[in-house]
């Protein structure tokens, strides 16, 4: 048997990679654009097996995808690169991309409502998570130089200020119309005749729970950089290499295959928050939690009389 940890750190069924080599050794192509140059014919230089104009334009195409996959600045899995190609293969076949949801090993939750709305929105992309608003920050890594001596790299990398998991979805049509609606009734029938200060720890609880679910649910999660190699000043022995996002983790984050993207402190994918749960915003998740619970028990004594 092999253990749960491990299986994360392995290729998907779509691609395999060999780590010497760094060469792809199996890629499924993309599907052909359509029926144009299907009988015009050329030679690959290796061989002499001729194949279509359209079969050489997706295999190249598919190499380039690769590279830029593996230059990108987090430890994403395989996927396309942006909403809009994403929502391109829907339309071009969505049968096809409709039935990749029964296989979980491709499975985007939401794929065809995200590939829709956040190419219209143009937001960004990293894995399956939807970037709405980014910005440029300056990083300093120490890496070592080919004499093996340690120096410091000092570079530009995207900072995600505010993203969106893959089940935003559930989270604006489920999770957030359930609080607005329960604080909505309870705001208009009972709180006006309530005491003063019975409303005021009211409205208190019920804005920390929308601000807390907010926070949770918008927040960069803790997506961690890309590392083709472990720090220097790291123990290599708590480092491993995940095939699956192409990059060294550190023990404790793991490769979630929900929103493709490698958590640190990786807990679990909340569907009701929409998102993964992970280092940065665990916090706020706790605090959700528990407002959930002091919310609903108040909002039930006060529509049923007990205050």
């Amino acid at each position: 048997l092999v253990p749960f940890s491990e299986v994360l750190d392995q290729p998907s069924a779509s691609l395999t990679m060999d780590r010497e080599s760094m060469e792809p050794l199996q890629v499924d192509s993309a599907p052909s654009s359509g029926n144009q140059g299907a009988g015009i014919t050329t030679t690959v230089a290796a061989g002499n097996d001729p194949v279509s104009l359209d079969a050489r334009f997706d295999a190249e195409s598919q190499q380039l995808k690769i590279k830029a996959w593996r230059e990108g600045p987090f430890a994403t899995g395989f996927v396309p690169a942006t909403w809009e190609e994403e929502y391109a293969n829907y339309r071009r076949d969505m049968k096809g991309e409709c039935m990749k949801m029964v296989d979980n090993d491709s499975n985007m939750p939401c794929g065809c409502c995200s590939a829709i709305v956040c190419s219209m929105i143009g937001a960004g992309r990293v894995g399956n998570m939807a970037v709405l608003k980014q910005s440029t920050e300056w990083v300093e890594e120490v890496v070592e130089d080919d004499t093996g001596e340690t120096k410091t790299k000092r570079f530009t990398r995207p900072k995600l200020v505010f993203v969106a998991g893959p089940y935003w979805p559930m989270l604006l049509l489920v999770t957030y119309p359930l609080i607005l609606g329960v604080s909505g009734v309870t705001l208009v029938t009972v709180i006006p005749n309530k005491h003063p200060m019975i409303g005021l720890a009211w409205g208190v609880l019920t804005i920390g729970l929308i601000s807390a679910l907010a926070l949770t649910a918008f927040r960069d999660p803790g997506i961690l950089p890309r590392y083709e190699n472990p720090p220097p000043q790291a123990d290599d022995s708590g480092w491993r290499w995940n095939e699956r996002a192409h990059s060294y983790r550190p023990r404790n984050a793991w490769y979630d295959p929900d929103t493709a993207v490698i958590v640190e402190e990786f807990d679990h994918t909340c569907p009701w928050t929409g998102t993964a749960i992970g280092r940065k915003n665990m916090l706020s998740f706790q605090f959700f939690v528990c407002l959930v619970f002091v919310c609903l028990i108040m909002n039930i004594v006060l529509l049923t009389g007990g205050i």
